[in-house]
């Protein structure tokens, strides 16, 4: 004769084999444990979700912020061409790269949105805004026009340094307007 099976009383009146039990119990663990990483799953993709709409929502304000300020120093450079050009020497041109904004353009590179978002072509073009616009072409437009101020250049040459440095503004105001339009 087979051995007995211990029985387990549920209930005071159902009847469960020990291993009918140990089944039932592991059926349940991994249900639960399955579940558990399925509610983790969709908690972690929803929080990213936010976070990268709360990231798309600061770039577009850091790129609206950079556009205003991109424009104010394209005004202020063709205000010191057209006093350079009327030969006057009292000419003054601060522009304060410093203040150029791009923590959430780095954050969103490095979130890696930007292959979701840009062409890499369109990347090339975001970093030739952000390097055209450092400390060093910030100087060298302001010693043209500290220059021209002692007599030490020719308009031209002064004239060459402001015109190329509007065209490059002008150039980030179109990128960043196209931009924009680009990261919805």
């Amino acid at each position: 004769m087979g051995r007995a099976h211990p029985t387990i009383l549920v209930n005071g009146d159902v009847k469960m084999t020990f291993w009918n039990y140990v089944i039932a119990t592991l059926i349940g663990t991994t249900a639960g444990f399955l579940f558990s990483l399925a509610f983790f799953w969709l908690k972690e993709r929803v929080k990213q979700n936010y976070l990268t709409k709360n990231l798309i929502i600061n770039l577009k304000y850091e790129l609206e912020y950079n556009l205003n300020l991109f424009k104010k120093y394209s005004i202020k450079v063709s205000e010191c061409i057209e006093a350079i050009n009327s030969g006057k020497k009292d000419v003054y041109l601060n522009l304060d790269y410093n203040f150029v904004s791009s923590y959430f353009s780095i954050q969103f590179y490095r979130e890696g949105l930007t292959r979701k978002y840009l062409h890499y072509e369109d990347l090339k073009r975001w970093n030739d805004i952000v390097s055209n616009h450092s400390a060093g072409s910030e100087k060298y437009v302001m010693d043209a026009v500290e220059s021209w101020r002692k007599t030490e250049i020719e308009k031209e040459k002064v004239f060459s340094a402001l015109k190329h440095e509007r065209d490059q503004l002008n150039y980030a105001i179109e990128m960043i307007e196209y931009l924009k339009a680009k990261i919805q």
